[in-house]
């Protein structure tokens, strides 16, 4: 094989885009989802895809690249670009439209490296191959444009057959387990959601399309179901884009109130726009800064906050890091709880007028969730409770938090995708309490506590988290045998909806503007 490269004919950009992402993942332990959804490629789903299928294999493609010895003879090459080629090739497309150089190398070397997996049948691709969960597809339908009943008729008339509503969640789960290709059935819990079979795609139906068809989790509609705020009231979502949580919200309220929507980043913020305008949810007003400039002056009358901060992703599909060192995960941990522990604190201590708090995460592990949620309520003393979602829940649902803690962790809600057939989600529920305070006592603790988390904001090397609460946790996170291999690939089609689906829409209108224009 030649060692020179003759780039004549570019390698095409999805696979470029992919490889860079693929080296910032695996070196740099990077956000996945942060860096696929900040690209301004065009077809982020594929690259979505082939950057998530490139991770799953990453272990394989390290033993393929050394027995193949492709690198080594061809020593130009790219070692980023050629594990997302030889992805492609053996578990993608299998196939390229392209006669660039690292394309015509790769498929020179085609049947070594088909070879180099047959002499790996028992390769340890994933830990998690063994207990993968296919979840089925969740449809919310987008109320500010269509009723239930519409939706329903129009399913009726695209062949689909309605399985009648169960009385338990247990009988709910087995339904859905055993769903038929046809088949579809109203959520248990959420009638504006719907439940197909795995796979089902959607993306090119006329309600996707127009917005009345909203392709989000179960999980991921979970945070504003137990917010469950009044129609005229209003609401502040801290960390809004993409924007699936804020429609929801809005679809609630029936756009009767006001949501105010903050996201900082400005490429996430104009995403949030588009996708509220595209849902209809005239009651929202996006706003672009940091979630903890926002202040009671500016909007004294917000009663419901929504706090789904940064975290791990460690309950999603996606892949975020494959097989942390314990020190490089315990690290990123303690960042991301510190910044989720400030967040929350702000949304209790700073909105005197606040009547409900939410806090979820899309984390299976305890030091984003219970850990935060304990840190939380020694800072706002007496001033809220926890919500028992238990009891909320009527006893029909099965994974809640850990016992243990400084409070009681039950009260904290779990969706496990192994046993509620969704994505990884955390939920908690803060409600003040009733009881009168003295309103110079509350003034000073609440002027107190903002100050050190503004402090602690302006010190971003230190924690917000206190070492000793940090301690406890690490000792409750062992006890609680999660990890990131019982939950994390729970199922490759969903591909995290909550942007993808954005990002497949505007596609779709740049080739309709094209089409038009020729």
């Amino acid at each position: 094989m030649s060692s020179k490269f003759i780039h004549s004919i570019k390698v095409p950009r999805l696979y470029k885009e992919s490889s860079k992402i693929v080296k910032k993942v695996l070196l740099d332990g990077a956000s996945f989802k942060t860096l696929v959804f900040q690209n301004s490629h065009p077809n982020v789903q594929g690259i979505y895809a082939l950057v998530s299928e490139t991770l799953h294999h990453s272990k394989e493609l390290e033993n393929i690249i050394d027995k193949t010895k492709i690198l080594i003879e061809n020593p130009r090459f790219d070692p980023w670009l050629a594990r997302v080629l030889i992805t492609e090739l053996l578990w993608g497309k299998k196939d390229f439209r392209s006669e660039a150089k690292p394309i015509l190398t790769v498929f020179s070397y085609k049947e070594k490296l088909q070879q180099a997996v047959l002499q790996n049948p028992n390769a340890d691709v994933d830990p998690c191959d063994n207990k993968k969960v296919k979840l089925p597809r969740y449809v919310r339908i987008n109320t500010l444009l269509t009723s239930i009943d519409d939706a329903l008729e129009a399913f009726y008339y695209d062949g689909w057959n309605l399985l009648p509503r169960c009385d338990t969640y247990s009988s709910h789960l087995k339904a859905i387990s055993n769903i038929g290709c046809i088949d579809f059935i109203q959520d248990f819990h959420m009638s504006e959601v719907f439940v197909f079979p795995p796979g089902t795609q959607f993306y090119n139906h006329p309600g996707y399309i127009n917005g009345k068809l909203l392709l989000q989790d179960k999980a991921s509609c979970l945070s504003a179901f137990l917010l469950n705020p009044e129609p005229d009231s209003e609401i502040l979502d801290m960390c809004a884009a993409p924007g699936m949580k804020t429609t929801h919200l809005a679809a609630i309220i029936n756009n009767s109130g006001k949501i105010y929507a903050v996201e900082m980043s400005g490429n996430r913020y104009k995403t949030l726009c588009d996708f509220v305008s595209h849902t209809n949810a005239k009651c929202v007003e996006t706003i672009q800064a940091d979630a903890l400039t926002i202040s009671p002056e500016q909007y004294l009358n917000i009663k419901y906050i929504l706090v789904d901060p940064s975290c791990s992703g460690s309950g999603m599909s996606r892949i975020e890091i494959r097989k942390p060192s314990q020190a490089n995960l315990s690290e990123r941990l303690r960042k991301l709880q510190s910044l989720q522990s400030m967040m929350l604190c702000y949304a209790l201590l700073r909105f005197p007028n606040v009547k409900k708090v939410v806090y979820s995460t899309c984390s299976i592990y305890p030091e984003e969730n219970e850990c935060v949620v304990d840190e939380a309520l020694k800072k706002v003393g007496d001033a809220f409770t926890l919500v028992n979602l238990k009891k909320k829940m009527k006893n029909e649902w099965h994974n809640f938090g850990s016992s243990g803690y400084n409070f009681k962790g039950e009260k904290c809600l779990y969706a496990v995708p192994q046993k509620d057939l969704c994505s990884g989600f955390f939920v908690a529920v803060f409600k003040r309490k009733s009881q009168k305070q003295n309103p110079d006592e509350v003034k000073e603790n609440y002027d107190f506590q903002i100050v050190e988390v503004q402090n602690s904001r302006d010190k971003s090397e230190e924690s917000y988290v206190t070492e000793e609460s940090q301690s406890y946790c690490r000792k409750k996170a062992k006890k609680r045998k999660l990890c990131t291999e019982d939950y994390r690939d729970a199922n490759d089609e969903e591909k995290n909806n909550e942007n993808s689906n954005i990002k497949s829409e505007k596609v779709k209108k740049k080739k309709n503007k094209r089409n038009a224009q020729e």
